[in-house]
């Protein structure tokens, strides 16, 4: 499992998490009027969706945000940085499994969730589900945040990759990507 200190992660989770008051500066070149704006983090709605044989059981949360930054273009590929706000809904994320394909991570759900039995994943701007490589499922007083890349290809045919994946104030935290 690729695990990078928390330390290189500051310029990614910072474009994740901060609260940017200025566009941060990419020089693509040599000179100023190469420079491009780096691009800014993406707020993504997860809807959650109760089980049909446990609907009256569990109370679900609504909803889980998950953030997506696309990091400034560079020549031959592409990647991007992704976190999910867990912590909202649930105690610290860990480990549950992972390869260079899927990883999966695993939080206690808050007591007024832990008997949510469903999924969660994606919707569009009109609350229409969206497939994804991302989902949630919920059952047995715990999360799974799952990021699988499976099924998923670049422009040239080749899987996209998982780059690292993380634990950030107890939030999953990954980097994936694939060439252009």
């Amino acid at each position: 499992m690729d695990q990078i200190p928390t330390a290189m992660l500051g310029f990614g989770l910072g474009l994740l998490t901060a609260s940017l008051t200025t566009a941060a500066i990419v020089s693509l070149g040599s000179s100023p009027a190469q420079a491009q704006a780096a691009p800014q983090p993406v707020s993504e709605t997860f809807k959650i969706y109760s089980s049909l044989d446990a609907y009256d059981e569990g109370s679900c949360p609504e909803n889980v945000t998950v953030i997506t930054t696309s990091s400034p273009y560079r020549e031959g590929g592409y990647d991007a940085l992704g976190l999910a706000q867990l912590s909202k809904i649930a105690g610290p994320a860990r480990f549950e499994a992972s390869d260079r394909f899927s990883t999966t991570w695993r939080a206690r759900l808050k007591p007024q969730y832990r008997s949510c039995i469903g999924t969660g994943g994606l919707v569009d701007e009109d609350g229409s589900p969206n497939p994804s490589f991302m989902r949630m499922r919920f059952e047995n007083g715990y999360v799974d945040f799952i990021l699988d890349m499976t099924g998923y290809s670049d422009v040239n045919d080749y899987t996209l990759n998982i780059l690292y994946q993380n634990i950030e104030a107890g939030n999953p935290v990954w980097r994936w990507g694939g060439t252009d």
